[in-house]
């Protein structure tokens, strides 16, 4: 695969980046980006301080003039300034104050705000995303350079099967493409399966958006529904997300192999994150291609909320902050997401520059018998008995994490080959690769293929049993 591009860098960064690329420095490399952040940080920190509710958070953090931080280690030191439940709650009183549910950070005037994404609100109130023009265009950008990095091109039919409802992913992201020059149809995963498969048939799409689970079953259903298998379809590019699992080598192979295609797993678009692997046979860890406006990857240790150094191979959860965002930025944005930094040259593509691998969430942490395990874990062990397992599964708890009490609970779908009289059998195979690979006790059930509920959206990984669900 052909390095892919990355002259926006060398124009941002200048001499000292071309000479640690050049190089393969990854500590040059480093201290050039971070001489970026802070002349971006400086500005935006006086920005955000004019705002009522960062304004407050900063002075609780002993910061009383926005340009005290002149250094990248004294903004890496500061606390977090926001997490999705001040996110919720700077919500709840921006409606009791000012009449709308945009949040008491909200840094720009509200009659600047030209766009609005969010989530779906299915735990509690919706959390916005909000976007300026300024906001939009630059997420364009970086959006169109992870689309370029895929090889979508000016002209291409895109089948757009996020959910369009309000998700990032939904219609920012079909703006994104059209603004790169793309044709994306906007049916969205809330049409369903068999109206996709309808779509790829009339439509002849050469990029599919979709979460791993819909790119799944229009995998599983093509052969009845088209009469021949989603690989003949012509889809040359699948862009997920919104799930864990394609880093899973098992995973990965069956969803290309599945659909003829290069699938690339990605994330972004919120506070001009844009990031995706380069699609090759093994997941290699995502690129950022928004650097130059979003520091995505600030690690800090989930327990003591210190900073950790931003090195190769550093582990910990993501501090968040869109460096240059107007209307409700992201500045020190908790995320929970867990992540591993790599810094050099990828092993497939040949691009140098900085990627992250999503190692799980902090608040999915499962502490089992003083064993902690994410999740995604559990799912790479089992992942790893295909073709003999359906790739659907479940973790069933009494109660939210993290304490889980010993032997956790897991439901798994046998593959249609693999008859009813061998699953006793297999799931004993099962626990003791769970028990090998990640020292806990488990107990598996096998159920047969098709019998756990999926969705077009996104499929959890976790289910906790309510009150009735568990008598």
């Amino acid at each position: 695969m052909k390095n892919p591009p990355q002259n926006y860098l060398s124009a941002v960064l200048g001499p000292a980046h071309d000479a640690a690329v050049a190089a393969r420095d990854p500590v040059a490399y480093m201290a050039a980006l971070d001489e970026h952040r802070i002349r971006k940080l400086t500005p935006q920190l006086a920005y955000c301080f004019s705002n009522e509710y960062y304004g407050k958070k900063m002075r609780e953090a002993g910061v009383n003039d926005p340009r005290e931080i002149t250094t990248l280690d004294q903004f890496r030191a500061l606390p977090a300034f926001m997490t999705k439940a001040w996110h919720r709650e700077s919500q709840s009183e921006s409606l009791e104050k000012f009449g709308h549910s945009f949040g008491m950070h909200l840094c720009a005037p509200l009659e600047d705000v030209v766009h609005v994404a969010g989530t779906s609100g299915t735990t509690g109130l919706p959390t916005f995303y909000l976007f300026t023009r300024k906001d939009l265009d630059l997420t364009f950008l970086t959006l169109g350079r992870l689309m370029t990095m895929a090889g979508i091109r000016r002209g291409d039919t895109i089948l757009q099967l996020f959910g369009l409802s309000i998700w990032v992913a939904g219609t920012t992201m079909l703006q994104a493409a059209e603004a790169l020059g793309a044709r994306p149809i906007p049916l969205g995963a809330e049409a369903g399966v068999t109206k996709a498969l309808q779509y790829i048939q009339l439509c002849r799409p050469r990029v599919v958006f979709c979460t791993p689970s819909m790119l799944s079953q229009l995998i599983e259903r093509a052969p009845e529904q088209l009469g021949k298998p989603l690989n003949l379809c012509g889809i040359e590019i699948v862009m997920c997300g919104g799930e864990p699992g394609l880093a899973i080598p098992a995973v990965r192979k069956r969803m290309q192999d599945g659909s003829g295609a290069k699938v690339y797993d990605m994330s972004g678009g919120a506070w001009t994150n844009a990031a995706g692997d380069c699609g090759g046979p093994d997941h290699m860890g995502q690129h950022c291609f928004g650097e130059d406006y979003c520091f995505r990857y600030d690690l800090v240790d989930p327990e003591t909320r210190a900073p950790l150094p931003l090195v190769d191979g550093q582990v910990g959860e993501a501090i968040h902050t869109g460096m240059e965002y107007e209307a409700a930025p992201a500045l020190r944005y908790a995320s929970a997401d867990i992540l591993k930094l790599h810094v050099g040259e990828c092993p497939h593509c040949g691009r140098f520059g900085s990627r992250f691998s999503f190692v799980g969430r902090a608040d999915d942490m499962m502490n089992i018998s003083g064993v902690k395990v994410y999740p995604s874990a559990i799912k790479e062990v089992v992942e790893s008995f295909s073709p003999d397992i359906s790739g659907q599964m479940r973790i069933v708890l009494d109660r939210p994490p993290p304490r889980v009490i010993s032997p956790v609970n897991i439901t798994v779908e046998a593959a249609a080959h693999v008859g009813e009289a061998n699953w006793v059998d297999f799931a004993k195979k099962l626990e003791d690769r769970i028990h090998l690979k990640l020292k806990i006790r488990s107990k598996v059930k096998m159920v047969a293929a098709g019998s756990l509920e999926t969705s077009n959206l996104k499929t959890k990984l976790v289910q906790v049993l309510d009150s009735a669900e568990k008598t």
